[in-house]
């Protein structure tokens, strides 16, 4: 079935709060891609994300956990757990933002003050004590006791990365200083970050079967690597390449390419996948099994890292000095395949990839990516023009880390680029050149199409979400309430309906 769908991170809904949530707004999404004929939704990672690393949702407090402050407040409000008194106490007018962006501060502050308030009152009326939070509680064990141990340590220590803690930096540590009161703040910050996790996933999984129901596909994305501000590294050093010290002996990033002429560093710490494989990759099967429950198609980002991955020295954190070793390949993607069969991945493929990559993209089968930006700097050969796609591939007019489309088309003008496109696609025949841009990726023969909501408004560069090797002014960029509308969705409609990809319900 040729199945068409829409990229937008949750943080990118309308809300009152200055930041989208699992609320009405993304019930109404939903309704949009119904109406729409859609039948995927696109989001980008939905786990916590850290001030420290600039909100980024690929760099994470814990790899399991959920970002909070996507934790809608009306829902909260309509469950007894917070009152409109309350909320019309707090002077909204101090956390006002542009609705255009995300503030991450403001809203963190300000929905933070919100959500303690809905703890207190979970505490106070003793819903710890439910069975949803009990089997809630039971089920995550595993990941989530380490996540709210480490949550709660950072907080005692100012909120500052386990590296430059000045008071405790274990459980074991904050028993033996003695301190009642301490012992008080550690109890009361592990509860409220278990509760957090709890409103998330519930919130969530409603959210996610309502999608089902309607007939759309929740399409989700980790990255292959986790940050170094995590209860995962912090309880799981053994994991990763490490000196005599416990810490990241080499570092994540990427050669000099398309993006940067400096390469990129990362800064992940890297997978001793030599431990990995000897403990059957416990610790990944565990991460997909949990992410393919709250997703139903999942993108492993990086995906070329299991084949090699770049290596850069920490004590330099040069790209242009970092080399490939090799990564897992074959065997991880046996394990997987027998812990999780038919797992519903897709491969992010992008970037500078070698004939080992595409043979082990050969060898799982799963489908990568085309990305019709990245298709008219050579000739016809180019595999990322459209009539080079294949079936088993998700065709992208963008992905969040491109420029969109019409930023592009600024961008290319007066140059070769732009002279093929403009042969290529018939770009005069259109109203908007975008269009002939989306109408390509809708024609082609991959099972998947994504178009990013800006491609389908037709907006500039102020609404990228992503410039790799930038930091601060990323994943910020939110829809305003009036811009999904009916004259949005009989386009769509229209043109998904003239390539057969319009899913009648």
């Amino acid at each position: 079935m040729r199945k068409a769908g829409v990229l937008l991170p949750i943080f990118s809904l309308p809300s009152k709060y200055g930041i989208g949530s699992l609320g009405k707004e993304a019930y109404n999404f939903i309704d949009f891609l119904v109406e729409s004929g859609q039948s995927v939704w696109q989001i980008l990672p939905v786990t916590s994300t850290s001030k420290k690393e600039y909100y980024s949702p690929y760099k994470t407090n814990g790899a399991f956990s959920g970002n909070y402050d996507f934790i809608d407040i009306d829902i909260l409000i309509e469950e007894g757990l917070l009152s409109f008194d309350f909320i019309n106490s707090i002077n909204i007018s101090n956390y006002k933002t542009d609705p255009r962006y995300v503030d991450y501060d403001k809203v963190r502050d300000l929905k933070q003050k919100i959500l303690y308030k809905a703890y207190e009152n979970f505490i106070i009326g003793k819903l710890y004590e439910e069975e949803d939070y009990i089997d809630f509680s039971n089920k995550n064990s595993f990941w989530l006791d380490e996540y709210c141990e480490y949550m709660s340590l950072r907080k005692i220590n100012g909120g500052k990365a386990y590296w430059e803690w000045e008071k405790v930096g274990n459980f074991q540590e904050l028993c033996k200083e003695k301190d009642d009161q301490l012992m008080k703040d550690y109890k009361n910050l592990f509860d409220y970050h278990k509760f957090l996790q709890y409103k998330f996933y519930d919130q969530w999984l409603n959210l996610k079967k309502y999608a089902n129901e309607n007939g759309v596909e929740i399409f989700g994305d980790i990255p292959i690597y986790i940050s170094q501000d995590s209860s995962d590294f912090y309880f799981h050093k053994e994991m990763f390449l490490i000196d005599k010290d416990g810490e990241p002996s080499s570092i994540s990033g990427v050669p000099p390419d398309a993006f940067s002429s400096e390469g990129q560093c990362w800064g992940n710490p890297l997978y001793d996948w030599k431990y990995l494989s000897a403990d059957k990759y416990d610790w990944w099967i565990k991460r997909i099994k949990k992410s393919l429950e709250i997703y139903d198609i999942l993108r492993i980002d990086h995906f070329r890292g299991f084949e090699s991955f770049y290596s850069i020295d920490k004590s330099t954190e040069n790209a242009k000095l970092g080399e490939w070793m090799k990564g897992p390949g074959k065997d991880f993607f046996d394990t997987l395949s027998k812990e999780v069969p038919n797992a519903n991945i897709i491969a992010e493929d992008l970037g500078l990839i070698t004939d080992e990559v595409r043979e082990l993209l050969d060898y799982t089968g799963f489908p990568g990516m085309k990305v019709i930006e990245f298709a008219f700097d050579s000739d016809s050969n180019n595999l990322n023009l459209p009539h080079r796609y294949y079936k088993n591939t998700v065709a992208y007019t963008a992905t969040h880390d491109n420029m969109t489309l019409l930023e592009w088309l600024e961008n290319k003008a007066n140059t070769s680029e732009m002279e093929y496109a403009q042969k290529y696609l018939r770009l005069e025949s259109y109203d908007k050149y975008t269009e002939a841009f989306i109408r390509a990726v809708l024609g082609s023969c991959s099972d998947l199409a994504i178009v990013p909501i800006q491609d389908w408004l037709d907006f500039g560069s102020w609404a990228r979400i992503n410039t790799p090797s930038t930091i601060g002014i990323n994943w910020k960029f939110r829809l305003l309430e009036g811009e999904i509308n009916k004259k949005l969705i009989e386009y769509i409609s229209e043109i998904s309906g003239i390539y057969g990809r319009y899913f009648e319900r």
